[in-house]
């Protein structure tokens, strides 16, 4: 090295010390239970451009973002970090259990992150001005379900061909008492780690905000409380501990609303965007002469509900619900313990409501709101073989807010029925906080009168064809936009190369509109009675459940006891 070099490399050494540009970062870490194992703890140096700071993804701390500096400790304790640059960080520790080297779901490793105040997101640690001293990371781990079967009166949650299913049977007390002593660690889990950690991020934001809104904008039905306060009777006689740390108090009757009203919290603010599932179905000539016999298939892809510790996917049930009342029909519902009501659900008589976000539009804040999850159960308990778009509306008219919508968040509903010859056995419910359409089969593309499919936005309520970027006033996202024109496109070059349509053909067209956030997908052959689903792997990397292995069962056999 030329004496000129090293001059230079030694006084930017001494620039760089005088300045006191080096950082570090200490801390404690904490767990909330311990599985043994030690401790891995990652530093990420985080990317900034100008003011702006990219805080961590979740595919970032699946393995797409590669750690500055991992540190391991033995047990809960103290950690450091020293020699660091000015500039943005985080930190993600877990409890290597399985001692793999990387935190696992299955089974669950307590896991963890540096969030600051009351926010739960992966919080850049600043570093510009000066070091950061006495973090708290919290590991926690959620409660996957028992894999014994357990009935009391009135409930059992069953597993059958390898999927966990909650059956209920009796009257809404009975149900609800069921429910909540067979899943109660489960239902705060949900709560906890995606209400409260995934969706709300923030336990300041969802008291201030959340709990007001559930208290004073709703017009909840006498049954969905009743149902409701017996899940927490359930729960307290269950002897789980109901404690939610971060709020500081016991899981109460607004925490379980909060769960049932989850996708309400879209109706709490004056405008929000809309999420990632999508829908189909096709019947009639599309399904004639093959194995569906002119039969009729529903699909969905469920998206957006992913949280970091996959708990969405680990607590996906299955209920199978047996009101036991005189004219009130059976019906199963893909969801998480805790719903009372559904937004994926069937009945006996093969009628299928499942919902996407769509956009609600700017407004008010409505008034007298009806969960969406009650009025599709609602339909659901009431509807025959004989039900139609008008009848259904009708029945969805009874709950309709001071804004003069039905379903507030801004829903799409995909309704599907057995196709015996009707006109219209698939429907779209389009909904706002201020309105309300339905849209069938020939009043957009795809063009043909034996389909029909569905994204996150309107294509008749508040949708101008002269300006497809737009509904309800608001863009339309990107991702709701190319996964309907993929939809489209394939149902219309089938259509026009008179492809006959079966089950794989359902599975190809989720395939294809996937994007790594699918928790669960749902495939229901209506005429055959016929439900087959597919939940995401346990994996530590992103949601792909089209793609998991599906199984099948019968509607019957669900309630099987």
């Amino acid at each position: 090295m030329s004496r000129k070099i090293l001059v230079l490399v030694l006084s930017l050494f001494i620039v760089h010390s005088i300045s006191g540009q080096e950082r570090s970062i200490s801390g404690r870490i904490i767990l909330d239970s311990k599985h043994g194992g030690e401790i891995i703890i990652q530093l990420y140096r985080l990317k900034t451009s100008g003011s702006r700071v990219y805080p961590l993804s979740k595919a970032d701390i699946y393995g797409a973002a590669k750690p500055l500096m991992v540190k391991r400790i033995p047990d809960e304790g103290e950690f450091y970090f020293d020699g660091l640059d000015s500039g943005y960080y985080s930190i993600v520790a877990f409890q290597d259990s399985d001692q793999n080297g990387k935190v696992s779901f299955d089974p669950p490793e307590p896991f963890g992150w540096f969030f600051s105040g009351e926010g739960y997101r992966f919080s850049p640690i600043d570093l510009t001005k000066s070091d950061r001293k006495d973090l708290k990371i919290y590991l926690r781990v959620p409660t996957h379900f028992d894999k014994r079967d357990r009935i009391i009166d009135h409930g059992a949650l069953r597993w059958i061909k390898g999927l966990p299913v909650l059956q209920l049977w009796g009257g809404p007390s009975e149900r609800g008492f069921a429910h909540g002593y067979l899943v109660a660690r489960q239902i705060i889990d949900f709560f906890e780690y995606y209400i409260l950690e995934d969706s709300w991020q923030s336990s300041e934001r969802y008291q201030n905000i959340f709990v007001p809104f559930l208290e004073n904008q709703f017009n909840y039905p006498r049954e969905f409380l009743e149902e409701c306060k017996a899940v927490i009777r359930g729960m307290k006689a269950s002897g789980v501990d109901m404690k939610v740390e971060f709020l500081n108090r016991d899981f109460c009757l607004t925490d379980l609303l909060a769960i049932n009203c989850y996708i309400e919290r879209r109706a709490a603010f004056l405008g929000t965007p809309a999420s990632s599932c999508t829908q189909f179905a096709f019947w009639g000539d599309l399904t004639s002469g093959g194995e569906l016999k002119g039969g009729l298939v529903a699909a969905r892809n469920m998206d957006g509900e992913c949280d970091v510790r996959k708990v969405t996917v680990s607590h996906f049930l299955l209920f199978a619900v047996d009101p036991s009342l005189s004219g009130k029909k059976r019906w199963i519902s893909a969801m998480w313990p805790g719903f009372v009501g559904t937004i994926s659900g069937i009945n006996e008589d093969g009628i299928y409501s499942m919902e996407n976000a769509g956009g609600t539009g700017p407004g008010p804040v409505p008034d007298g709101i009806v969960p969406c999850s009650f009025i599709q159960k609602f339909v659901l308990e009431n509807s025959d073989k004989r039900a139609t778009p008008e009848t259904v509306l009708g029945m969805m008219k009874k709950y309709i807010c001071s804004t003069g919508g039905i379903t507030a968040a801004g829903s799409i509903i995909l309704w599907a029925m057995p196709y015996t010859g009707q006109e219209n056995p698939a429907f779209v419910f389009e909904g706002s906080r201020t309105g309300y359409a339905v849209r069938l089969p020939d009043d957009v593309r795809p063009k043909d009168r034996f389909n029909i499919m569905a994204s996150n936005h309107h294509r008749v309520l508040g949708y101008d064809p002269d300006h497809p970027d737009y509904s309800l006033g608001r863009r339309i996202s990107f991702s709701s936009r190319w996964r309907y024109e993929v939809g489209k496109q394939t149902l219309e070059a089938w259509s026009r190369e008179n492809k006959i349509l079966d089950i794989e053909d359902a599975k190809r067209l989720l395939q294809s509109v996937a994007h790594g956030t699918t928790e669960y997908s749902v495939i229901f052959s209506a005429n055959q009675m016929r439900i087959l689903v597919a939940v995401d792997d346990l994996k530590p990397d992103l949601w792909d459940a089209p793609y998991m292995k599906w199984v099948e069962l019968g509607f019957d056999e669900l309630f099987a006891r």
